[in-house]
């Protein structure tokens, strides 16, 4: 379909202005409902409050009017003399059966002279030239309620005057905290703080001083801790302040406050109202704002229909030219399809199919004509490392001028192709040995030129392994696995040369694959074993502990060492499992003999260059030792100073990581001459191994003798322990014991024994 880019930029652009519109409306509309919602419940916590006050005022009043009319006070005032008793009554009706909780009552003569106060037994004492309102009450005896600050606290307070026989005989005073008021607005789930204002610190005399912050008087100081922090470290003024509300987001709240003026209008107190932003409902505004986002998608559906009516009527067209592409395209696809999988992208070479499939057919042609077909395998030499060093791209280029160069050194029917990597595959027809070796010949010497690449010479050899027909097979697979072996032979053997295969090759790379199974099923059979080797304290010809060896109970070829397996494991990834065995067994084992008291010092354990760089390794010595409640002081790691110099930045971080764990680290065969000096003291170790390459020639060898001596020097100065292994004669012992070296290992004292003869021997320690 022939677009009109022009309208569908018009209508794309009007329907991006109308989202835009939208949803800046959808914003705007959010917000301004926010904020009425805010204001009304602003307004909803003052006028809650206001009616708290009015009610709470008018409950006093009434109290006070109550009071005024009881006989027993009108009595008492007649005689002058109140009993507490009077009163006991009404506490308990209002404590039981109201939320007017704490009330405090005052009976006044008409002359204003206190007769009985609740809250004490002093009484008796004038009041008319301290209070005015007394004084006003005494001059025109009429109700006066309000809420004031007097020498306690801000309280509600009436003051209802007392007739007898229409002749004024006194003043019943009630007095009343705000703590109802609070009760109930929490109660609404509001919370109130009560601030009386700092213009009355001296007049609140007889108030707590530790409820004053800034001179402001608290008068629910306990009640609210948030709103308390609030006022104290982060907006006392805003707070006292604020005009309709303000949002806390750090302490998820809505604050308001309400002023309280006194008799002047001046401010009294304030009333700093709370409640959490979870608690308020915004469910008419979401419902709002829904409805706003389902018309505004409506509008769009709309804008989107009318788009899809203009450009359906031409689909069909469009259609019809698609298809015409789409045929145009299935045909050239069709093509680089089949290139694709038949030849390689790089170097536009056959590729492996391709090949197969080629030597396969002429296979047939050479057996029914009896003629000699030649396969090659090629691999291009350290290719890794020429990648590594100068990037993909150089080795890519590489690879296309090798091919080319194959191409023009070969003959035209020869099929040339590159299965995948650095290697290359030739298969030759119709020629003898001879020939095959010129030709072999010819492709090492034109590897020996300089390849220019991108002004970098690069050096490139070919390994090169051959196989024949009807010789050394007669499949295509065959030929080509026998032309593989002989050419890891060449890899092997030095690189940069050729190899005809031989069936010696075949029956070694058998033996290989009959030693993997073999290992994979020791595991499953057991076939494993964990021998120890004792440590020794020449000195007090005491063992100090013990290294764990593995061996290889084979159930046809015998005890098999680790020399014999262990690299292949290495090689084929079965080290990793190995490793975890060991370890296992080994705690297992020693952990029985820590809990039955055996003493045998510190048990040490190897760990492989790939063990080490394996990111889970520490992760699973951690797990085995809380698995097992193993103490980790009794365990020691030995790496190879070899390993110590692979990786140095890592090594130290995960030999640090082991140290954490508790183990201690001994680096083995110590003085082989890898390590500096300044690295060694980079490294978290505890204790030096002599290599026994060197103590086997002691005490004939000056320059091995050199050599130990300087290593026990270095171990001292470095405050390391040093141990010799591979003592065998009683001369070595002594020369090592003059030495400053106790500590001995090796065949002297015991060779790497089974499990249940090393038990023995620290049974018999013991004993």
């Amino acid at each position: 379909m022939k677009i009109n880019y022009k309208s569908l930029t018009i209508i794309l652009t009007a329907l991006f202005i109308y989202i835009g519109v939208g949803c800046f409306y959808i914003y705007q509309s959010e917000k301004t409902l926010s904020i009425q919602k805010y204001l009304e419940v602003s307004k909803d916590m003052k006028s809650d409050l206001e009616i708290l006050i009015d009610e709470k005022e008018e409950a006093i009043l009434l109290v006070s009017l109550a009071l005024s009319q009881n006989c027993k006070i009108k009595k008492g005032l007649r005689e002058n003399n109140i009993s507490s008793t009077v009163f006991n009554n009404f506490f308990q009706i209002f404590q039981k059966e109201s939320s007017l909780k704490n009330l405090w009552f005052q009976v006044l003569d008409n002359r204003g002279v206190s007769i009985y106060r609740s809250w004490t037994k002093n009484y008796g004492d004038s009041m008319i030239n301290s209070r005015i309102d007394v004084k006003m009450m005494i001059e025109s005896p009429k109700v006066i309620s309000s809420i004031s600050t007097g020498k306690f606290d801000m309280t509600f307070k009436s003051m209802v005057p007392i007739f007898y026989k229409k002749k004024f005989i006194g003043i019943m005073e009630t007095i009343s905290s705000f703590d109802s008021i609070t009760q109930k607005m929490r109660d609404n789930k509001f919370d109130t703080l009560i601030v009386v204002d700092k213009s009355y610190k001296r007049q609140l005399t007889k108030a707590s001083a530790n409820k004053f912050i800034y001179d402001y008087y608290i008068s629910n100081l306990d009640e609210s801790k948030t709103l308390v922090n609030l006022f104290e470290h982060k907006y006392k003024q805003k707070l006292l302040n604020i005009p309709n509300y303000i949002i806390d987001d750090e302490n998820n709240l809505f604050l308001s406050t309400y002023h309280l003026k006194d008799m002047n209008t001046n401010e009294m107190g304030y009333f700093i109202l709370s409640k959490k932003l979870s608690d308020i409902d915004f469910y008419s505004r979401d419902k709002t704002i829904q409805k706003v986002i389902l018309a505004l998608l409506f509008i769009a559906f709309l804008i989107i229909g009318f788009a899809y009516y203009i450009y359906i009527s031409k689909y069909k067209r469009y259609i019809e030219e698609q298809n015409q592409k789409l045929e145009d395209e299935i045909k050239v696809k069709t093509q680089e399809l089949y290139y694709s999988a038949y030849y390689d992208g790089l170097t536009n070479l056959p590729n492996r199919v391709l090949f197969m499939d080629r030597l396969q057919e002429f296979l047939k042609f050479a057996k029914r004509k009896e003629v000699n077909v030649f396969v090659v395998c090629l691999d291009l030499d350290r290719f890794k490392e020429i990648n590594d060093t100068y990037g993909h791209n150089i080795g890519d280029k590489l690879l296309k001028v090798v091919a080319n160069k194959l191409q023009n050194n070969l003959r035209g029917g020869d099929t040339i192709s590159r299965p995948g990597g650095a290697e290359f595959t030739i298969f030759v027809e119709d020629i003898d040995y001879n020939d095959m070796i010129v030709i072999a010949k010819k492709i090492v010497k034109m590897m020996q030129d300089i390849h220019n690449i991108d002004t970098i010479e690069l050096y490139a050899t070919f390994s090169i392994g051959i196989s024949s027909y009807p010789a050394d097979g007669d499949t295509a697979e065959e030929l080509l696995k026998n032309a593989d072996t002989a050419m890891n032979e060449v890899k092997k053997s030095g690189k940069n040369s050729y190899r005809f295969y031989n069936k010696k090759m075949s029956q070694l790379a058998q033996e290989r694959v009959v030693l993997e199974n073999d290992i994979k099923r020791a595991f499953k059979n057991r076939e494993f074993e964990v021998y120890f080797q004792p440590k020794m304290n020449a000195k007090i010809e005491k063992i100090i502990g013990l290294e764990a060896l593995i061996r290889w109970r084979h159930p046809e070829k015998g005890m098999i060492f680790p020399n014999d397996f262990i690299p292949f494991a290495e090689e084929i990834g079965l080290i990793g499992q190995i490793g975890i065995f060991m370890r296992y067994e080994t705690m297992k084992i020693t952990k029985d003999w820590i809990d039955r008291g055996l003493d045998f010092g510190i048990v040490s354990f190897n760990a492989s260059t790939i063990e080490l760089e394996d990111d889970l390794f520490v992760d699973s010595i951690r797990d085995m030792i809380i698995d097992m409640d193993y103490d980790a002081s009794r365990l020691e790691l030995e790496i190879l100073e070899s390993q110590s110099m692979k990786s140095r930045e890592k090594m130290i971080t995960v030999l640090e990581d082991i140290k954490k764990l508790g183990l201690s680290i001994s680096i083995d065969d110590f003085g082989t001459g890898y390590s500096s000096l300044s690295y060694l003291k980079q490294l978290p170790v505890d204790k030096l191994k002599i290599d026994r390459s060197f103590v086997q020639d002691i005490p004939h060898d000056k320059d091995s003798i050199a050599l130990v001596r300087s290593v026990i020097t270095l171990a001292k100065n470095f405050n390391l322990e040093i141990i010799a292994e591979g003592v065998e004669t009683k001369n070595q012992v002594d020369f090592m014991l003059r030495g400053g070296c106790e500590n001995i290992q090796g065949y002297y004292y015991s060779k790497p024994k089974p499990v249940h003869e090393i038990e023995k021997l620290l049974i018999d320690n013991v004993s």
